[in-house]
Formats: structure tokens, C-alpha cells, sequence
């Protein structure tokens, strides 16, 4: 059973990895899908790439670390579909450095998209999505909250952060019907996990913080994405303000 059918979808970071995988299964499950992303580029092939499942597929650029950005895509979105069901918000970026050398600009652009682009872009659908009777909001996490990561002490923050920040929102929300849950994905084959090298003079032996149980297994988006979907359907009514993690059993 197609459990998209009629409903309109909010996906950020939609050009590629989990945000392209998501927007896949949940077009091929029927639904209609707002695509938003900073990359015009990568968006237009994606869009392009859905245009085989037949449903009503639209992009938007954004830059989710501005607010005025923000609030256009939102205008424009409701203007084109009216109405709101779901909003996955995976848009942001992963930088590595050793945290004593981190310039304060390059701590607050991790700040800045991950964890202020999570607050513009939930703070501006969430009207939209309360015009519903039920609706779903699912954020990501990471397990890099649980287990913080060297080198990637702001990115891990962001994370943490952004797991209180969606439970607030089911306390804050639940009784007018939204579903606010975060995902915490484990190692994932994404532009993102294409960025992390290990910084120059840094004592590699710390890897070992990173990986306690060996290599780690990396999947493809497509199994983060069925988790995604699920959250954003009614499959998920009565899961609410919880995090789901999806590591391969490394926590």
C-alpha cells in the first residue's frame, strides 16, 4: 500500500544522500515532495531523477542559515501545495578539525547550518504542518551525540542539541497533533562522510575513539531513508518526541 498518496512533503538537504534517498521512497510510496537545497546544480538532476514516479515533485533553493532565505521557501512552498503533512529537515554539514586550531568563524558556520538552520526551518513549517490534524516532523541527529567524535567537537554539539530541541517540540506541540521525532544515523556513505580526514599532525591512534569495534559499517542512504519514510507516515502516529537510532548496533 502506497502510504504517500495525497500528501505533500518537506525534504531539506533533498539534492543528494539521505535528504535524495528519502525523497525516492517516499515519491515511489506517491507522495508529493517539496525538494530544498543551497546546491541548484544537484537539484535540478534530482528533481530530473524523480520525474519517473509521477507525482508532483517541485524545487526550492534555500540557504536554511538564513532566516530571510527561509521564510521565502517557506512562502513559496505554501503557495504551491497549499497544505503541509510532513517535513524531514536534513540539510547540514560536517567539517573536521582539532578543536584547539577551530577559528570561531569555522565553529559558527557548523553552528550557524546545523543547529540554527534546524531552528529556522522547524520554526517556519511548523504553522503549516499544525493545519493538520496529525502531522510529522523528523530532524536529524546523529550518533556522534551519544558517542562524540574526535575532531568533530561542534559537530557533535549541533547533534546533541538537536535531539533536545525536537523533544522540546513534542512537549511543546503534541496536543495539536504533531509528531516531532529525530533520527540518529550511524556511518552512512554521504557527501558528508566524504569530508572526514583526519587533520594534519593529529594523533591517529585517537581513531580508535571513533571506531571502538572496528571498522565501522557503513550503509547506503536508501536504509536510513525506509526509517525516515515510516516517520513521516501514519505508521508513526503513535511514536512521538523519541529518537530513533539506525547505527548497526554500535551504541
Amino acid at each position: 500500500m502506497k502510504r504517500f498518496i495525497n500528501r505533500n512533503i518537506v525534504v531539506t538537504g533533498a539534492a543528494s544522500g539521505i535528504g535524495l534517498a528519502v525523497c525516492h521512497r517516499i515519491a515511489a510510496e506517491g507522495g508529493n515532495i517539496a525538494m530544498v537545497d543551497w546546491d541548484s546544480k544537484r537539484l535540478s538532476l534530482a528533481v530530473n531523477e524523480l520525474q519517473k514516479y509521477n507525482t508532483n515533485i517541485k524545487p526550492y533553493i534555500c540557504d536554511v542559515q538564513s532566516e530571510n532565505s527561509v521564510t521565502t521557501v517557506t512562502r513559496d512552498i505554501k503557495n504551491d501545495f497549499q497544505y503541509i503533512h510532513a517535513l524531514n529537515h536534513n540539510a547540514g554539514i560536517l567539517k573536521i578539525y582539532n578543536t584547539h586550531e577551530m577559528t570561531l568563524e569555522e565553529f559558527q558556520e557548523i553552528i550557524n547550518i546545523n543547529l540554527i538552520g534546524t531552528f529556522l526551518i522547524n520554526k517556519s513549517f511548523i504553522p503549516l504542518l499544525l493545519k493538520n490534524e496529525v502531522s510529522y516532523l523528523v530532524n536529524m541527529s546523529s550518533i556522534a551525540e551519544f558517542h562524540p567524535h574526535p575532531w568533530m567537537s561542534a559537530y557533535s554539539a549541533t547533534k546533541g542539541a538537536i535531539k533536545s530541541f525536537t523533544r522540546s517540540l513534542f512537549i511543546e506541540y503534541h496536543k495539536q497533533g504533531l509528531r516531532a521525532n529525530c533520527i540518529s544515523p550511524g556511518s552512512v556513505t554521504t557527501r558528508l562522510a566524504d569530508n572526514f580526514i583526519i587533520p594534519q599532525g593529529a594523533d591517529s591512534d585517537i581513531i580508535k575513539y571513533l571506531v571502538p569495534f572496528g571498522e565501522p559499517h557503513m550503509v547506503t542512504p536508501d536504509k536510513i531513508a525506509g526509517v525516515i519514510a515510516m516517520l513521516c507516515s501514519d505508521d508513526a502516529y503513535h511514536i512521538n518526541g523519541t529518537e530513533i537510532i539506525a547505527d548497526g548496533g554500535r551504541i
